[in-house]
């Protein structure tokens, strides 16, 4: 992970270097390893480098080609490189190329198509002095942030945080209502891949590339899908899938391993990131290395707490170094001090992950893994519905007894016939039966909601959690052959990923997390349903592969058990005692509902806990935000 940042004056306006020093003042945190610029004529550049690959430190970025006079800066890790290299007809070794001279090459071969022959997490951007244009891509899943500003015939701004490209300086800070009222309704993060909380900031999507000419004109474009056409040579059996999962994800793994500096995990106790320590603990002992670093939150004030136990329990199988961030821990103000400094109201919401961030960074790690997304990977689709529709009656039913008794039910067969007995049900009643539930859902998130009902009013919240709501009824792909399924597109994926990269940044901590490799995602969506779930189990394919790996109470583990909220409660404790008089200011007085905030703060209830943690981290972040916010 690094930070990058750029402006090109098409209107001819020479670029001042001040501006773009203060985009790259605003990039410390994301790259404390070397901050460089180049201004020449129109266009300024810079990045903010954190050194995580060998190849990082044998260039310096921005990247000119000394030929072409083209300028490159990358927040990248590129996997693959020798089979790269190969195909670009570049004989060196591999940690001699650096990314710059490597993207160039691609771009050079590739055209606009580049970002599809790649591998890896990257975001970068290449200018084009002799035709005035500006190409730039974002990885499959988003890992890595891409905003920019852009006024057709007269500038493009980019950078790889909001606060980067304001700080240009002709960037308008005003804020768009409707992210508030996102922030404080609290369901509505991943509403979409583009809005920032600025309207003249937007985001470039996943998996997607532009290019900005100097005749006034950007193209954007789509370059990848998670369900693409079907891979040659896909497993057949179930023995052969099973090997073919553990294989994929061993190989994410070995990518996000690769560094010469040291890489860690996370550590849940649950099964997928248990399932990435013992593929990497694994890798680090064939090689005689040291014990693989891990991280945990643990509360061992709760004997009972599942979490911990589990954490425990891996941790006797596999060779690792553990640090522990104890929930009794978090009285101490240094816990809580990434509040002041978080970069969106949403990014409070990961208390616990902040504390890993930062005990690895505190003991020099720069790279930490994790098991997020891995849950997405195993979307099922409503199975019971399809195979009834197509007749298939027998399998129907059971597809129905495994989705109750993966969620625990104990006695399924009821809910089962209750499931049969919707899929009689025409799609007319089924939609019908979608708005009723969407209905209820608004409701009840209005009545706990801190937001003021005029905001609520004034960005049409009711239709925004509608468009929400509509991503995720529609974010099961599925291919035209019927036989792959992936949910990997959806906005609320992207956005998770991007909380997590705001908040190990602030620690100067790159996120590596293998469930986002583009190849197994693309294996992923081929795994048959019948072996996403079975015998009442989810995962139940990957529970299978990891099996020889993991302690029995892990692969098999069914329980949701999280303490991520106990964490952010705790946060949440050191900061009721405010000052409204202080807080309800312009413009915050025009988002909140001043008698519900007193309520909630006076007499914190599990009702209100979130609700009042996201108008504390709203109030935290619009006191904190440099130029100044307008309503």
């Amino acid at each position: 992970m690094s930070g990058i940042a750029g402006l090109i004056q098409f209107d001819g306006e020479p670029v001042p270097a001040s501006g773009v020093a203060r985009m790259l003042g605003k990039l410390g945190r994301r790259g404390p390893d070397r901050q460089t610029m180049h201004c020449d004529g129109n266009t300024g550049f810079a990045q903010a480098l954190l050194a995580t690959t060998p190849e990082a430190n044998v260039e310096t970025q921005p990247w000119i080609h000394p030929g072409s006079g083209c300028v490159v800066v990358s927040d990248s890790r590129l996997d693959d490189r020798p089979k790269l290299l190969r195909e670009l007809g570049i004989i060196r070794p591999a940690n001699d190329v650096g990314d710059g001279e490597l993207l160039h090459a691609a771009w050079q071969r590739w055209g606009t198509q580049c970002a599809d022959r790649l591998r890896g997490d990257f975001a970068f951007a290449i200018w084009n002095p002799r035709q005035q244009t500006l190409y730039a891509a974002r990885d499959p899943m988003g890992v890595r942030p891409f905003v920019f500003h852009f006024v057709a015939g007269k500038r493009f701004v980019f950078g790889s945080t909001v606060e980067a490209v304001l700080a240009q300086g002709d960037v308008p800070a005003q804020m768009d209502e409707g992210r508030i009222a996102d922030a404080l309704f609290g369901e509505t993060e991943g509403i979409d891949l583009t809005t920032t909380f600025y309207r003249a900031v937007q985001k470039l999507p996943p998996a997607s590339w532009l290019l900005v000419k100097s005749t006034g004109g950007i193209q954007q474009q789509r370059y990848w899908w998670p369900v693409g056409d079907r891979p040659v040579g896909l497993p057949r059996s179930t023995e052969e899938w099973v090997e073919a999962q553990r294989e994929q994800l061993d190989r994410a793994v070995k990518r996000r391993l690769r560094s010469h500096r040291p890489v860690g995990s996370m550590l849940s106790g649950g099964l997928d990131s248990s399932s990435v320590v013992a593929l990497a603990s694994k890798a680090y002992n064939a090689e005689g290395r040291p014990p693989f670093p891990v991280f945990s939150a643990t509360n061992t004030g709760n004997p009972d707490c599942a979490e911990t136990t589990s954490i425990h329990a891996m941790l006797s199988q596999r060779h690792c170094r553990a640090t522990f961030v104890d929930l009794a821990s978090m009285h101490d103000a240094k816990a809580s001090e990434w509040w002041e400094i978080c970069c969106e109201p949403f990014d409070g919401s990961i208390t616990l992950a902040s504390c890993l961030y930062r005990a690895a960074s505190s003991q020099g790690i720069v790279s930490l893994m994790d098991g997020v997304p891995a849950d997405n990977l195993f979307v099922t689709g409503y199975p019971a519905r399809r195979l009834f529709r197509q007749w298939r009656l027998s399998e129907s039913w059971r597809a129905a007894l495994e989705q109750w008794t993966s969620q625990g039910v104990k006695n399924p067969r009821w809910p089962a016939l209750r499931t049969m007995i919707g899929c009689l049900a025409p799609t007319a009643m089924h939609s019908l039966r979608d708005q009723w539930k969407e209905a209820t859902e608004y409701r009840a998130l209005t009545a706990t909601s801190i937001a003021s009902v005029e905001l609520l009013r004034r960005v049409n919240m009711r239709e925004r959690y509608r468009r929400y709501r509509s991503t995720l009824t529609n974010s099961n792909h599925w291919h035209q052959s019927g036989e792959a399924l992936s949910c990997m597109a959806a906005p609320y994926i992207t956005a998770g990923l991007e909380r997590f990269n705001r908040v190990a940044s602030l620690f100067g901590v790159e996120p590596r997390p293998p469930f986002t490799d583009r190849d197994l995602i693309e294996f992923q969506a081929w795994v048959p349903v019948k072996l996403r779930i079975r015998d009442g189990h989810a995962k139940w394919v990957l529970r299978e592969a990891m099996r020889p790996l993991l302690p029995y109470n892990i692969a098999w583990r069914t329980d949701k058990s999280h303490i991520g909220w106990a964490f952010n409660r705790a946060v949440l404790a050191g900061h009721l005692e405010i000052d409204q008089s202080d807080v309800l200011q312009p413009p915050a007085v025009a988002w909140l509902d001043a008698a519900r905030l007193k309520a909630a703060c006076e007499q914190p209830e599990d009702s209100s806990v979130n609700g009042l943690a996201a108008a504390l981290r709203l109030l935290v972040w619009v006191q904190n935000q440099v130029p100044a916010v307008h309503p």
